[in-house]
C-alpha cells in the first residue's frame, strides 16, 4: 500500500514500498546528472597532439588546419593525468577547434565516465565546448545520459542544455527538457517537463524544475508534482526529499501545497504532509480532511468495519 502513507499517521509499513519508489528516483536522477559535473570538475594544463596536419591558406583569421586526428589530454596542476578527449577529425581555424566523431573519457576517483558526440567545437579562448549531435554520457555505476546538444564551460565549471535530457537506468528512466549540473556548486537542474517511469507500476511527474543539491543532500520536485503507482496517486505543488548526509538514507520526505491523496474515490486533502525516515510514520497537517467515497464507506461498513463482519458464536463443546 503506497499512498495510504500520507492518509493517516503510519505505524507500519504500509506505505513504506511508494516512499522507497519516490527516495529511489531521486537518488537515480542525482546521480545520473550529476555525471554533466564530473566531466567539468578537473582544470590544469592541456596538452593536444595533432596527427597528420595539413595547413593551408585561410580567412584573415589565420590559417586553417585540417587533421585526420587530434587528441587532448587534461592534466592536473601535479601533472596527473584526469581527462582524455580524441576525434576522428578536426579542423582548428582561428580560436575553434571543430571535431568530428569526438570520444572523452574522464577518470574519476571511483569510477570513469564516457562521452560521445557526432561534433564538437571547442572555443580555446572562452574554455567552452559545444557539442552537438547524439550526445552520450556512460557511467561506470551504470547511468546512460543522452541528448541532442549541451554546453561545457570549464571556466563555470558548468554543463547545460535546452533540449531534451534522457537518463536511464536498470529499472528507470527519467526524462526532463533543459539541464544543467555545476561541479564547484554541486548543483544540478532538470528544468522542466520532468517524468520519471520506474519499474513495475510507478510514475513521477511535475511542471520542473527538479533541482538536486549535493551540499544540502536534498532533491526538491516542484510545480503540479504527481506520483502514481499501483495504490493511487498523490499530488502536491512541490515535493522535497531529504537524505542523511552520512548514511545517505532517507531523512525525511514533505510534500507541500494543494496536497491530495487519492485511492480509489477517497482522498486525503491538506497543506503539507511529512514522513520521516526515523520514525517511519507520515503526517498530515494543515487543516487536513478525509473525504470517503460513499460507495466505499459502504464497503467498509458492510465488511465490519476496523474489527470485520460479525461471527455467529461457536456453539459449546461439551465434550
Amino acid at each position: 500500500m503506497g499512498m495510504a502513507a500520507f492518509q493517516m499517521e503510519n505505524k507500519g509499513g504500509s506505505g513504506i514500498a511508494m516512499r522507497k519508489r519516490i527516495v529511489w528516483a531521486a537518488v537515480v536522477i542525482a546521480a545520473g546528472i550529476a555525471v554533466w559535473a564530473c566531466r567539468d570538475r578537473y582544470g590544469g594544463k592541456m596538452d593536444i597532439d595533432r596527427t597528420t596536419a595539413e595547413e593551408r591558406p585561410g580567412d584573415a583569421a589565420g590559417l586553417e588546419q585540417k587533421m585526420l586526428s587530434f587528441t587532448v589530454d587534461g592534466r592536473s596542476s601535479k601533472g596527473v593525468k584526469q581527462w582524455h578527449l580524441e576525434a576522428g577529425s578536426a579542423k582548428i581555424k582561428g580560436n575553434e577547434i571543430h571535431l568530428n566523431e569526438l570520444g572523452a573519457v574522464v577518470l574519476g576517483d571511483d569510477a570513469a565516465v564516457n562521452l560521445t558526440s557526432d561534433k564538437g567545437i571547442y572555443d580555446r579562448d572562452e574554455g567552452e565546448v559545444e557539442l552537438i549531435g547524439s550526445v552520450t554520457v556512460v557511467s561506470d555505476e551504470g547511468f546512460t545520459l543522452t541528448t541532442d546538444r549541451a554546453n561545457w564551460s570549464q571556466a563555470a565549471k558548468e554543463i547545460s542544455t535546452d533540449t531534451i535530457v534522457r537518463i536511464e537506468r536498470e529499472g528507470m528512466t527519467a526524462v526532463g527538457k533543459g539541464g544543467m549540473a555545476n561541479s564547484d556548486e554541486r548543483k544540478a537542474v532538470l528544468k522542466e517537463s520532468v517524468m520519471v517511469i520506474m519499474e513495475p507500476d510507478t510514475k513521477i511527474n511535475c511542471d520542473g524544475p527538479l533541482e538536486v543539491s549535493y551540499n544540502d543532500n536534498i532533491a526538491v520536485f516542484y510545480n503540479n508534482v504527481m506520483v502514481e503507482d499501483e495504490d493511487g496517486t498523490l499530488l502536491a505543488d512541490k515535493l522535497t526529499v531529504e537524505f542523511d548526509p552520512e548514511t545517505q538514507e532517507l531523512a525525511q520526505v514533505t510534500a507541500e501545497g494543494n496536497v491530495k491523496v487519492k485511492r480509489g474515490k477517497s482522498y486525503t486533502m491538506s497543506e503539507k504532509a511529512i514522513y520521516s525516515g526515523s520514525t517511519g510514520r507520515a503526517k498530515l497537517l494543515g487543516n487536513p480532511r478525509v473525504i470517503i467515497d460513499s460507495g466505499e464507506l459502504a464497503e467498509f461498513e458492510e465488511s465490519g468495519g476496523l474489527m470485520g463482519p460479525e461471527k455467529e458464536p461457536e456453539p459449546e463443546n461439551n465434550g
